[in-house]
């Protein structure tokens, strides 16, 4: 912090000697020139950083001996955080020998002000981050049974198979989570302002183990890596390449590999959210391989921020599945709305709605006619963090959760209930 206000406060006086300097050496401009040069550091005064540069450096290009104009292009190359380029045109001006003595004591002192600060910043390129959770809970409907024990199949009545019927059980997790993120060297110029490039990566292993119902125990192996881009005014952006490893039980369910870009824009209190996705999964056992193919969806996200501790988020989302069989392909829509409440000190309330509709292509197999559903999903959880004592950075979740779907088909309607609490550690 100290050395950023010694930085500041030199670049003022840099700012100065480039003035002063100019009035000695070169006391006449051509009417255009000054014109240009102002305009340039109009630019950069109303925030357009590299069309600044971009002037300067056209200055330059006529006129390679105009030490104001290379001390200018300077520090606009030091505010987009390129110092390599800061420091070239800082040495040409202090390598002429017709640079005045007190200048060019403030250019050493700007130019070993730029070395520690990039020296701090190659420093801070690599960001590693993680956690794990442990948690217990229970689900009242295993195996996704359906609530009728009895369905109707072209007129005949059938009854479902106790194998079938709805299996609660007690289930324990883990959760093992770490990211990496490389903040590359200088920055980019998109729009008006620097834009700071990322390459974020992620890794995670989940595990849901039920007590009794071990057939249906799922683990999750997640691995992602992709570009950010982060702007200094209101947006930011990735594009990220995910592959998730999925089992059931003891054997290799489906191996789902998608690409994900995303865009969103930040105007005052709100947040606009933009995302696509493709996605082709793929299945390895037997039973399920009718169900591979690709999707492809589009989704927008709104956030408002009410206070600073209440955030309102709703979002909508449609999306095609393509598959080996028709009626294994579907179209559909959700939407959703979240409430997240900072209640009290470390720790929030969080409350969110969800609504699915499906239309399957094709026709079930038995009851001559397409699927359809709409599921409904209510979730109700809390968050605490703790900041002090035994349990410092450790934070404790738990979480209700509902789902409520109806079909057209007897045998995929169901309910669900599940609450489970979660202990985390953030490293």
């Amino acid at each position: 912090m100290e050395a950023a206000k010694i930085l500041t406060r030199s670049i003022v006086c840099f700012l100065f000697a480039g003035n002063s300097l100019i009035s000695t050496a070169q006391t006449s401009e051509p009417e255009e020139w000054e014109d240009a040069y102002q305009k340039a550091l109009n630019m950069r005064a109303g925030g357009d950083l590299f069309g600044a540069i971009e002037s300067l450096n056209n200055i330059l290009n006529s006129r390679p001996t105009s030490h104001r104009a290379r001390l200018e292009l300077a520090v606009s190359y030091y505010r987009a955080a390129r110092y390599e380029d800061a420091k070239e045109h800082a040495q040409k001006v202090l390598s002429d020998s017709s640079t005045p003595a007190n200048v060019r004591e403030t250019i050493e002192l700007f130019l070993d002000q730029v070395a520690a600060i990039k020296a701090a910043d190659d420093q801070a390129r690599h960001r590693f981050s993680g956690s794990i959770g442990i948690g217990a809970g229970h689900d009242d409907n295993v195996n996704v049974g359906p609530s009728q024990d009895t369905f109707d199949i072209n007129g005949s009545e059938f009854r479902v198979l106790s194998g079938g019927k709805v299996q609660s059980d007690a289930y324990a997790s883990i959760n093992i989570r770490g990211e990496h993120t490389y903040r590359m060297a200088g920055s980019v110029g998109i729009g008006e302002r620097p834009v700071q490039m990322l390459w974020q990566s992620n890794a995670a292993v989940y595990r849901k183990e039920y007590q009794d119902e071990h057939a249906y125990t799922t683990d999750v192996v997640s691995l992602s890596t992709g570009p950010a881009w982060i702007s200094r005014t209101n947006w930011r952006a990735a594009v990220n390449l995910q592959t998730d490893y999925i089992r059931l039980g003891d054997d290799a369910l489906a191996l789902y590999t998608s690409l994900n870009p995303s865009y969103t824009l930040i105007v005052g209190d709100n947040e606009y959210n933009f995302r696509g996705q493709w996605m082709y999964r793929e299945f390895m056992t037997d039973n399920n391989t009718d169900r591979e193919g690709d999707r492809f969806g589009l989704g927008f996200d709104f956030l408002h921020r009410f206070t600073s501790t209440l955030t309102f988020q709703t979002g909508i989302n449609a999306y095609n599945q393509d598959a080996r069989v028709d009626n294994q392909s579907f179209d559909a829509f959700e939407g959703y709305a979240s409430l997240y409440w900072l209640s009290w000190s470390n720790g929030a309330i969080y409350a969110q709605a969800n609504y699915e509709e499906t239309d399957y292509d094709g026709e079930e197999i038995l009851f001559n006619t397409g699927r359809r559903e709409r599921e409904q999903r209510y979730v109700l959880g809390m968050t605490h963090n703790f900041n002090e004592g035994r349990m410092e950075g450790w934070g404790i979740g738990a979480r209700l959760a509902f789902t409520d779907t109806h079909a057209n088909i007897d045998i995929y309607e169901y309910d669900r209930t599940e609450f489970n609490i979660d202990l985390t550690r953030r490293f």
